[in-house]
């Protein structure tokens, strides 16, 4: 009986740059979600994943590029499906709510997104890198605010007389209510953040409470 020939390496199955990459990636996201941004080392990621340290390093710079590659990932996935989620109603008012109270989620994948956030924001504030795209992120995000309310008003939906302004007051009480319920121990409960928001909002743009 003919024992079974090892394969050559042209006859290997390679996974595609981008393929191997997308695992590293996720392989990051759970790690650095679980154990921390500044607990995690390349050859952790490498045993989660399966792949050795220098595959690793040879498809990224290095730890830097990793966590980078993650949160533009996180931002994706976790904002992406809440905006089209939230279109097509023709109600400016619904679509803004459902978006809103959608980065409040109760489930444990919405926790680690913040998680992951909250150690960027860390070194957002020690690294030239992260901290111009977390200034350009959020620019974007009190943008589309910004024009969703200046929308809403000439539609006669909201009454704002500052759209900057209301975008950026609720940009900072996402953030600051996240803090305060995703952390341990938590002080105000996911549930009730989430109704602080709907409820400011709400008296912002002058729409009738629920």
């Amino acid at each position: 009986m003919d024992r079974p020939r090892a394969k050559r390496a042209g006859e290997r199955r390679r996974h595609p740059t981008e393929v191997r990459r997308q695992l590293v990636i996720s392989a990051a996201r759970d790690l650095i979600a679980d154990k921390g941004l500044f607990g995690v080392q390349i050859r952790d990621i490498s045993a989660a994943c399966g792949v050795s340290p220098g595959t690793i390093t040879y498809h990224f710079s290095g730890l830097d590029e990793v966590l980078m590659e993650v949160v533009k990932a996180e931002t994706t996935n976790f904002y992406v499906p809440l905006q089209e989620g939230a279109r097509g109603t023709g109600d400016p008012a619904a679509e803004l709510l459902y978006f809103l109270r959608g980065l409040f989620g109760s489930d444990e994948d919405a926790r680690r997104h913040w998680l992951i956030w909250f150690d960027f924001w860390a070194a957002a504030t020690r690294d030239e890198l992260y901290g111009r795209w977390m200034t350009e992120h959020y620019g974007a995000w009190r943008d589309a605010l910004r024009e969703i309310t200046r929308k809403g008003v000439e539609d006669g939906v909201f009454t704002c007389s500052d759209p900057q302004r209301f975008a950026t007051e609720t940009a900072a009480m996402v953030d600051g209510l996240a803090v305060q319920c995703y952390a341990r121990n938590p002080a105000i409960s996911v549930e009730a953040s989430r109704e602080l928001l709907v409820s400011f909002v709400k008296r912002e743009l002058g729409l009738a409470p629920a």
